[in-house]
């Protein structure tokens, strides 16, 4: 394997792990709240489950603090070994944890408490792959680069996806539910010793800056309102990532009518969609500027966000099919160039990996990560399966607004 390819698997090999277990949880929701938050009503065993999903990626903004300071001010390669070894292991013992019908109440803390450490060690991941990848990149392939992170939670999250609908297709679903759970959890090692096997001779170039003030602390005194734009910008596009990958299965049986076979089928061709048009946006974003494409997504997302969920309630499975295909085209353009834009705001490489640390941690964990059970609880409580996509708009109209205000 070349230089340039070598760099590009170890770096993007965290992502795969980190998405495949998404791409599990998502997928499982329903069958893990029966077993891990048992209750006579559905909705609440659903929520139990996405509430464990949203206390795992709540823990990333501290992940990103903390291995964003490991990058910072210890290196790249480092933060990278740390993260991918922190990440496997309550993946892989989710796998083998008792339910609720077998030790009670401790069943669910187990759960929400592996889930907290993958979300610490995510925090850092994430953020530390992508600031390594622009940095080792050439400058007319900072966005392509950077977009390679993402190709890899797309190859995470339709592993996970293809092989839990592979198993619900060959044991049954209730097989599936009693036992074969277990399984993608279980195999999940086989991907992390890849990456141990990937990351052992990684190249790092990067040398920590002589300036010996907190990475976090100069981020706040200089770069406060710089911050905070793209704060914004990254919650809005991720809050479109975890309702098109993570929630809209779920929306697609309940609203639609969809089976889950047919929503699982959607939702994995969308994954393997966004592998093809993660990297092309990126290139496209290369050619015309990051900031300039993610305004061109944002409006476009606002303005057919409630036509595209119209669509798939009914228009059927392939009227869904259409309707999502152009959903993940849209998130492919607003999400590929962030992450680039991000690790090239601050001129300081000393402080990036912090600055896109935090950005990137704050915004998928503390908005992504409660983007499913926020709206399961508004299609609930309000009765309108279209009540995603009210939200949805109103936030890529304040992104479409904020971007004008970020220098491209």
């Amino acid at each position: 394997m070349g230089t340039k390819k070598r760099i590009i698997a170890a770096g993007i090999i965290g992502n795969v792990i980190e998405y495949y277990d998404f791409a599990l949880i998502g997928f499982l929701a329903v069958m893990m709240g029966k077993l891990f938050f048992p209750s006579d009503d559905p909705f609440l065993s659903l929520l139990g489950s996405f509430g464990a999903f949203a206390a795992g990626m709540i823990m990333r903004p501290v992940g990103a603090a903390v291995f964003g300071h490991i990058g910072d001010r210890v290196g790249r390669r480092f933060a990278l070994m740390a993260s991918l070894m922190l990440m496997a292991l309550p993946t892989f013992l989710i796998g083998f944890l008792p339910t609720y019908a077998q030790i009670g109440i401790l069943s669910p803390i187990l759960l929400v408490g592996l889930r907290m450490i993958q979300g610490l060690s995510v925090g850092g991941e994430y953020a530390s792959s992508i600031v390594y990848l622009v940095e080792q990149s050439s400058p007319n392939r900072q966005n392509l680069y950077g977009s390679f992170v993402s190709v890899g939670a797309k190859i995470g999250m339709g592993l996970g996806s293809a092989l839990c609908g592979g198993l619900l297709w060959y044991l049954g679903e209730d097989a599936m539910g009693e036992w074969g759970w277990r399984i993608p959890f279980i195999l999940s090692i086989v991907i992390a010793a890849a990456g141990l096997y990937l990351r052992r001779n990684l190249t790092d170039n990067y040398q920590p800056h002589e300036d010996k003030t907190i990475p976090l602390v100069a981020i706040f005194r200089h770069h406060k309102k710089l911050f905070g734009k793209f704060v914004v910008v990254a919650s809005v596009i991720w809050m479109v990532y975890y309702t098109l990958f993570i929630y809209l299965p779920i929306w697609l049986e309940k609203s639609a009518g969809l089976s889950k076979a047919d929503a699982g089928s959607i939702n994995t061709i969308s994954i393997l969609l966004g592998v093809i048009f993660i990297p092309t946006m990126a290139i496209v974003a290369d050619k015309l500027g990051s900031i300039r494409v993610m305004k061109i997504a944002a409006f476009f997302t606002a303005i057919s966000i409630f036509p595209l969920l119209y669509a798939m309630v009914h228009g059927g499975f392939y009227g869904a099919l259409a309707a999502t295909s152009l959903l993940v085209v849209l998130l492919c353009a607003y999400q590929a160039p962030i992450f680039s834009a991000v690790v090239h705001a601050l001129e300081h490489h000393g402080h990036r990996a912090s600055f896109t640390a935090l950005i990137l941690g704050s915004a998928a964990g503390i908005v992504g990560g409660i983007t499913p059970a926020l709206m399961t609880s508004i299609v609930e409580f309000s009765g309108d399966p279209y009540s995603p996509a009210y939200l949805i708009g109103c936030a890529s109209v304040i992104a479409y607004g904020v971007l004008g205000r970020i220098r491209g």
